[in-house]
């Protein structure tokens, strides 16, 4: 059998022993603590990442975001708005410059166009589009192809004269 031997009393090793004190039950606690609050984060991360790449990465998602904030750079410090052709056109009158937003059904697609020049699609794959105006806010409903459905709501910020 294996013999163990004791060290001699005057040797390193059991002066080294002398003053340690050991691992206690309270680090043990202490240490469980912070591993618990580690998980409870890194699950929680997961949780929503999971929720952000789900609606991230919807491409129709983002483009009706997209949309969303290029309307809302447009709709500050405008002089007034008008809404044409039953709520499908839209005109944002900002000092000289007239900005129209419109719905083109037979490219399912809205456009934007600036003082009657060109033609820079800002949301494709829209089936229909309303908008609506009422004490200084804009709503904005729109039908997809898919057969999703949005809609979002801006305040007009006038102009000071």
């Amino acid at each position: 059998m294996f013999h163990t031997r004791q060290s001699p009393a005057g040797s390193r090793a059991a002066m080294s022993r002398i003053g340690e004190r050991g691992y206690t039950f309270i680090e043990a606690l202490l240490h469980l603590a912070i591993l618990s609050v580690f998980f409870i984060l890194f699950a929680g991360f997961f949780r929503y990442t999971t929720g952000l790449i789900h609606h991230v990465g919807d491409p129709a998602s983002v483009e009706w975001e997209l949309f969303r904030y290029e309307l809302a750079e447009y709709l500050k410090a405008v002089d007034g708005v008008q809404i044409l052709e039953h709520g499908s056109r839209l005109h944002i009158i900002s000092g000289n410059k007239v900005t129209e937003i419109g719905h083109y059904p037979d490219q399912s697609l809205i456009r934007k166009r600036v003082n009657g020049e060109g033609h820079e699609p800002m949301l494709t794959g829209v089936r229909s589009v309303t908008f609506t105006t009422e004490e200084n806010e804009l709503s904005i409903r729109a039908a997809f192809i898919d057969g999703t459905e949005r809609g979002t709501l801006h305040h007009l910020l006038l102009a000071e004269k």
